[in-house]
Order: C-alpha cells, then sequence, then structure tokens
C-alpha cells in the first residue's frame, strides 16, 4: 500500500519536511555512518557521562532480526546514549524515528541527521497511516525503528503517557519492543540547553516485549508503559555503588569503547 506524504509543513511560520531520506539505508549511506560514528556518537558519550554504567545487555544475545527501541525521553542527548549501549547487529541497521519540527527545518541539517544517525522525520501532529507508513516499511525491510512513546521530552525526570504508535507497528509489523531506560541524561543536556556538561549516566535495558497477544492497542500500550516503568523501578532499587558489573568510563578511551559497544581491534 502506497500513502501520499507532505513534502513540507509549517509551524511557528517555519517549514519543516516529513518527507524521508529513503537513501539512509542504501550501503554507501551506512558506510559513511559507520566510519563517523566514533566522532558523532561515541565521544560525545566518552566525554559527557562520567562515569556511566550499562546494565542488561545480556537480554539482547538472542534478538535476531528488527524490533522497536523505545527510550524514556528527558534530552536530546538520548539518542547518542541508546545508539552507543545497543550491541552491534542491533545498532548497525536502526534507524532514528525525529521530531519532523525539530531536526527538519533545514534541509541540510535534515540531510546530516539523516546520514549520520539513521534518522527519517516525523509529524508529532499525527496523521495516522501517513505518518507510519514509513517506519512501518522500514520493520518489514529488517530495520529495526527507535522511537520515543512519550512524544516529547520530560521536563520532570518523570515518564509521561506512551502515545499508542509504538504498540501499533509492532503489532502490524509483528516485532518485539525493546526498552531501554535511562537515568541522568537531564544533568548532561537539559531541555532549553545547548551546551553538554559532565554528569553520571546509567542505561538500563529491558527484556524484549512482544504483543501479539494483547486484546487491544490500548493494552498493548499499557504493557510496554508497565515495562518501562519496570525498568525505571529496577534502576532505583539498585545500589549506587556497585561496581562488579558496571561499564565505567575509568579506563582507556579505546577499551571504554570496546567494552560498551563489543568493538574489536581492526
Amino acid at each position: 500500500m502506497v500513502v501520499s506524504t507532505e513534502v513540507a509543513r509549517v509551524r511557528d511560520g517555519e517549514s519543516y519536511s516529513v518527507e524521508p531520506h529513503r537513501w539512509q539505508t542504501r550501503l554507501w549511506a551506512r558506510i559513511v555512518r559507520r566510519m563517523g560514528r566514533r566522532w558523532v556518537i561515541s565521544r560525545h558519550v566518552q566525554r559527557y557521562c562520567r562515569p556511566f554504567r550499562i546494565d542488561g545487555r545480556e537480554r539482547l544475545r538472542g534478538v535476531r532480526g528488527p524490533a522497536l527501541i523505545m527510550v524514556n525521553h528527558t534530552s536530546h542527548f538520548d539518542t547518542v546514549v541508546a545508539l552507543h549501549v545497543l550491541p552491534e547487529n542491533i545498532r548497525s541497521r536502526t534507524t532514528i524515528a525525529a521530531a519532523a519540527d525539530k531536526f527538519y527545518r533545514r534541509s541540510k541539517r535534515g540531510w546530516w541527521f539523516s546520514l549520520f544517525y539513521n534518522a527519517f522525520p516525523i509529524d508529532r501532529r499525527g496523521g495516522g497511516a501517513a505518518t507510519l507508513w514509513y517506519p512501518l516499511s522500514l520493520l518489514k525491510r529488517g530495520w529495526s525503528v527507535l522511537i520515543y512513546p512519550e512524544g516529547t521530552r520530560s521536563t520532570t525526570g518523570e515518564m509521561g503517557t506512551f502515545h499508542h504508535g509504538v504498540s501499533v507497528l509492532a503489532l502490524q509489523a509483528r516485532v518485539p519492543v525493546i526498552p531501554i531506560y535511562t537515568m541522568g541524561l537531564p544533568a548532561v543536556l537539559p531541555k532549553g540547553q545547548r551546551t553538554p556538561r559532565r554528569a553520571p549516566v546509567r542505561a538500563r535495558i529491558g527484556a524484549p516485549v512482544w504483543l501479539a497477544d494483547a486484546e487491544s492497542v490500548p493494552a498493548a500500550t499499557a504493557r510496554l508503559e508497565r515495562a518501562m516503568h519496570s525498568l525505571a523501578a529496577e534502576h532505583r532499587a539498585m545500589p549506587h555503588a556497585a561496581a562488579a558489573t558496571s561499564s565505567v568510563h575509568r579506563r582507556t578511551p579505546e577499551r571504554v569503547l570496546r567494552t560498551l559497544t563489543g568493538a574489536r581491534r581492526g
């Protein structure tokens, strides 16, 4: 099914694009993105997320194929951290649903986000099938999609109500949803601030959630909310000083990068 999309819309007197850069999944774009990953992702995490702790990566060992990745939204640094904690087999085929009215107002900026973050514009004003057709097509082609179910950043640090878009996509594409809960990122880059600052950050990955047996879309969304709140509770229950299973930036940058990404030399 082909759904027509509106190429440009207007908010506050400034136009923005809702048309994706479909070249973003082509081989040349993937090569450029991999070459630039250290400069647009890894170095920022290493510089500003100190100490940095990751828990739950073992829950993704059996994940194969596409998935939806949902992350609580407290900062524009969320995407950098979420991509950084994903294992390479998932990260290399992950696209990002980005707010069109924020990141695609200027063509050059939108092009940059599509190339280096594998992002595509999504209209937060809604639009039903016209909004979801592109991420659905990506999932059906074997690409994972990272999306923020709250739809906007929290200003209090508390999770907002989830929209139904993630549930609709998961049910239609028949893929699992991977929850990632982050803590500490409002201190790194709070809403309204443009310059990051160093602060402790923790990221916890949850087990993939399947929704195939959900009775309805609202029931599926409620299940996802419970999964994310469960991760938040795990965060709060863990002692701050438990370093035995932590990935902390107290080693050389090269060793830290290999630890967090699973990358090997060469």
